[in-house]
């Protein structure tokens, strides 16, 4: 039977260096016989000062030589890690080797206090991202500076981009406020996709060490590539005209993307995340972990702005995404003082938390879309956060903030906040279950406010699994007399399709009718309408007659312009835009044609 001394002994080491690496998130490098090191995650480390190695009774050691100054063995890396007892380590340890007949030691750690034997101290020993140079935190700043002076400087150019903004609730005050930029794409004639390198190229090309904190930041990737997906796609955009390694065979990594620039506590630019202006291929682009030195565990987008609000107030908004985060941000009465950052995701991670936690925070207010992910996002955070957890209610399944606000006239005040915290705490039982934020709009807008009930449950109910609707249904009599482009001019048009969108915007999960068309949850979800234009009229149209006949439409351009009152050459130049756009199959070698809707465009790199 072995023993817990026979598990981290020099034969493991191979294992257990496997094992450690996702346990710690780290890299360990080959330095010798049985040794090996890696950048210390229990503190900022500079140099690679953990090291594992064999000491002279056969054991493996991990021993930091940096500011940590800690010796431990398997057990005690995974008590730090896990916050667990010497017994679940070892247990730990011996499923992870798959091995069964194992005697668990009833002593403790010589290294590691057990969980519940000494507290935690105000300057623990706990897991903090790499620390960025400075000259890479120099590079993230001046890039953020360049991306948003580009967005600002030509409005016309980036129209599309300003017009995405505005429809989510950004305009130029918040542009510069939150220092949003954009990134061409490589399709652009003036860049190809290398707007900041061409920006930087002679800095470059003087000195090329001052590339590296650049690439290390995530802000450029080598287009020669083959372990990146896409890579395909990359390999098209090298050799531009451009002479040169660095115009040649780089690319921005962000092209084609609005940039946001991600703020640490201290307000330094820790890194980006990019989102296209469309709603086709992969929309949302972030920095990773192991692409480059930035680390996205401890991201709070909003966090610069927010914290010593949060910290006054001792309460924090959570919200998945940055667009969600905007919405709160405008309901606040006063914007200098916000009290919401967004997680990016619906996971709050233990790093995010201990930030959080560092704040004194009394009241966690999680706003969270209304699907599966966002409803166990809520249910964890409830469970490892030590205040008490409010969830945003009254949501239809998918539905997500944007949507519950965007009517809302109330705004929330930073007195308003002490009363509604105070009301919180009367309403909700000792046993910390979530309860419901609902939005009152009854009243007078000035009187307008949030307020709190407790829920009757024993848990809460969105824990219980709810039937999930995959299609929303529309009456095909409301739609009939907008689809149209019988207008006497183009604000008419434009007051039509937005006639068009709030009715889409309904969503009903249950028909109306007895003529109806059904639209899918998910092209409301990603508002796929939003790329269409005065091409949504066509293509409605189309769905309606698709669902209808049961098959592919097979009618001629003529036809067409019969129905929507128009001509030829309208139907002709908006079918070209939605087989563009990928959200129609046009068949033309038959006659005649044959047209297949899509509902959504093909993915793209």
């Amino acid at each position: 039977m072995k023993t817990y001394k026979d598990l981290k002994s020099v034969s493991y080491i191979e294992p257990g260096i496997h094992f450690a690496e996702k346990l710690l998130d780290v890299q360990f490098t080959r330095t010798g016989k049985n040794r090996y090191s890696a950048f210390c995650p229990f503190h900022a480390d500079t140099k690679d000062s953990f090291r594992v190695y064999s000491d002279g009774k056969d054991e493996v050691k991990f021993h930091c030589f940096g500011g940590c100054k800690g010796n431990w063995d398997i057990y005690d890396i995974i008590m730090i890690r896990n916050k667990c007892s010497f017994k679940e380590a070892q247990r730990t340890w011996a499923d992870y080797l798959d091995i069964k007949d194992f005697k668990v030691f009833d002593g403790k750690s010589k290294s590691v206090p057990e969980p519940d034997e000494e507290p935690e101290p105000e300057d623990s020993v706990g897991f903090i991202e790499p620390e960025l140079d400075q000259e890479i935190i120099a590079a993230l700043d001046e890039s953020a500076r360049f991306y948003n002076e580009l967005l600002l400087s030509d409005e016309d150019r980036f129209k599309d981009v300003y017009a995405y903004l505005r429809r989510r609730g950004v305009g130029t005050d918040l542009i510069r406020r939150f220092n949003i930029g954009y990134a061409p794409p490589y399709s652009d004639k003036q860049c190809y996709g290398r707007a900041l390198i061409y920006q930087f190229l002679p800095r470059f090309e003087k000195d090329y060490t001052l590339f590296r904190p650049f690439f290390k930041g995530g802000m450029v990737r080598l287009l020669n590539d083959p372990s990146v997906k896409g890579y395909g796609y990359y390999l098209q955009q090298i050799n531009n005209g451009k002479s040169g390694a660095f115009s040649s065979n780089y690319g921005d990594y962000f092209a084609g993307r609005m940039v946001f620039p991600i703020y640490n506590i201290e307000a330094q630019v820790v890194g980006f995340t990019g989102r296209r202006p469309n709603n086709r291929g992969v929309r949302w682009l972030k920095q990773k972990t192991g692409e480059s030195a930035i680390s996205t565990k401890s991201w709070l987008y909003g966090i610069d702005k927010a914290h010593r609000h949060i910290k006054h107030y001792r309460t924090v908004i959570l919200v998945e995404g940055i667009f969600d985060y905007f919405v709160f941000y405008k309901l606040l009465q006063d914007q200098d003082k916000p009290i919401v950052v967004s997680t990016m995701g619906s996971r709050l991670t233990g790093e995010a938390r201990s930030i959080l936690k560092g704040l004194g925070i009394e009241h966690f207010i999680v706003a969270y879309d209304w699907d599966e992910a966002g409803r166990k996002g809520i249910a964890r955070i409830a469970s490892e956060v030590g205040g008490r957890v409010h969830y945003l209610g009254g949501m239809a399944e998918g539905q997500d903030p944007y949507d519950k606000l965007k009517p809302v006239i109330s705004a929330i005040s930073g007195f308003s906040l002490k009363h509604l915290m105070a009301g919180a705490k009367k309403a909700q039982e000792k046993t910390d279950k979530p309860v419901n934020v609902h939005i009152i709009s009854s009243g007078k807008p000035e009187h307008r406010d949030v307020v709190f009930e407790a829920t009757g449950n024993e848990t809460a109910p969105f824990l219980n699994k709810e039937t999930e609707s995959s299609e929303y249904y529309y009456s095909t009599d409301d739609f009939l007399p907008l689809l149209t482009y019988n207008h006497g001019n183009k604000p008419m048009l434009d007051k039509t399709i937005e006639q068009i969108i709030k009715l889409l915007e309904a969503r009903p999960t249950k028909p109306q009718s007895a003529s109806i068309f059904t639209i899918p949850v998910k092209f409301l979800q990603n508002e796929g309408y939003a790329d269409l234009g005065a091409a949504l009229i066509l293509w409605l149209r189309l769905v309606i007659e698709q669902q209808k006949r049961k098959r592919i439409i097979r009618e001629t351009d003529e036809t067409l312009a019969g129905w929507l009152n128009t001509s030829r050459a309208t139907i002709s130049n908006y079918k070209s835009r939605l087989k563009d756009l990928g959200f129609l199959n046009i068949k033309t070698d038959v006659r005649p044609q044959r047209l297949s809707v899509r509902y959504f465009p093909r993915q793209e790199h």
